[in-house]
């Protein structure tokens, strides 16, 4: 499962916060660096920690749904 786009985080719409969450789904489930995924979707580690508990909370509430 991936989630980046082919065509990167600076051909998509999405805000940095979107693009933080994408990123941290992909870093859980992809066995890429961690750097060429941060690259990948336009996001910094300040970002993805500033995301990371919405998306905890997002994954949580994903696993109760199914």
């Amino acid at each position: 499962m991936q989630l980046t786009t082919s065509l990167g985080a600076s051909a998509t719409h999405l805000s940095r916060k979107h693009r933080a969450l994408v990123a941290l789904y992909t870093l859980d489930a992809s066995q890429q660096p961690r750097e060429e995924i941060l690259r990948l979707n336009n996001v910094s580690e300040a970002d993805v920690a500033e995301h990371e508990e919405e998306w905890l909370r997002l994954r949580c509430r994903n696993q109760l749904l199914t």
